[in-house]
């Protein structure tokens, strides 16, 4: 009958789909598309429609949820590619910091050692010209013992030849008209005696021999007066010497304070560099492990 060979003719249509839909999904490997030709296969039409509409949605949806994603993989691969970058450029910042500072502690404790080492010969300096000062002092006091001694000495023995003459230094000295510190000149004849010498008949040659003693005196004193006055520039020298290693001294503590400050607070920076290289090395490994979960994931 003509109902009959209608429900033929649907049934061959349906055949002749799911047919269809089955190479289909046998090449993309769609299980929906698959089911969806089994229905076809055995369903009325109006369901396998409905089949369809509901299929051509969930591609739909399956669609945009993929461009969803894609969108946010390349978001997020692109920001943890930034991230990366940014956090590579403080790590080498922070290396070059660490650098910076370990070689700057190094230059201040080779100064403060060095410092450290100026002060300690410096004093030792002192403590050699201190001993030298001593010696030379020594040495001048004993001068000035034999100088004045010898003086004594002279100055008696020119008091008992005037006594033998016949007349005190004093007076001899003032009847020639002469210093008792005057010099002879080299070459020049001997003065003439005293005119008392000559009345009692005393020795011609007495005068020269007073004149000698008494520039032995003379000798002697400019002996001793070379003597202080070697002794005074003696003095200020090694006063001025440890003046001077002195203010030397206080500079080089002076210096070795600040520079010791300089190191505690480069030693700071330094420990505190260290704590940010290792947080910031912490910071890259997990970047890339999320830049690693996002490749796997996205790619």
């Amino acid at each position: 009958t003509a109902s009959q060979r209608s429900r033929a003719s649907k049934a061959a249509v349906r055949g002749q789909a799911a047919t269809l839909l089955f190479q289909v999904a046998a090449k993309t490997g769609n299980r929906l598309i698959a089911a969806l030709a089994a229905q076809v296969e055995t369903d009325v039409f109006a369901k396998v429609k409905q089949a369809i509409d509901d299929m051509t949605a969930q591609l739909k949806q399956e669609m945009a949820d993929e461009v969803k994603h894609r969108d946010f993989c390349v978001n997020e691969l692109d920001t943890t590619d930034k991230d990366i970058a940014i956090k590579k450029r403080e790590i080498k910042e922070t290396e070059d910091q660490i650098d910076d500072l370990t070689q700057t502690i190094a230059e201040l404790t080779k100064e403060i050692e060095d410092a450290t080492k100026e002060i300690a010969e410096t004093k030792v300096q002192i403590k050699k010209a201190g001993m030298n000062r001593e010696e030379e002092n020594a040495d001048f006091q004993a001068t000035i013992a034999d100088q004045r001694a010898t003086q004594d000495v002279l100055k008696k023995v020119l008091t008992r030849l005037a006594v033998v003459y016949g007349k005190t230094q004093e007076e001899r000295l003032a009847a020639s008209g002469a210093s008792s510190f005057a010099q002879q000149e080299p070459g020049a004849a001997a003065p003439p005696p005293p005119p008392g010498f000559e009345k009692k008949g005393k020795n011609k040659g007495s005068t020269g021999v007073l004149s000698m003693i008494e520039d032995l005196v003379e000798d002697s004193k400019k002996v001793e007066a070379d003597a202080v006055a070697g002794e005074r520039e003696a003095q200020a020298d090694y006063e001025n010497f440890v003046s001077d290693s002195n203010e030397s001294i206080s500079r080089l503590e002076k210096s070795i304070t600040n520079k010791s400050e300089a190191k505690a607070r480069s030693n700071e920076e330094l420990s505190q560099a260290k704590a940010d290289l290792a947080a910031s090395e912490g910071d890259l490994d997990r970047l890339h492990n999320v830049d690693a979960d996002l490749h796997n994931e996205c790619d």
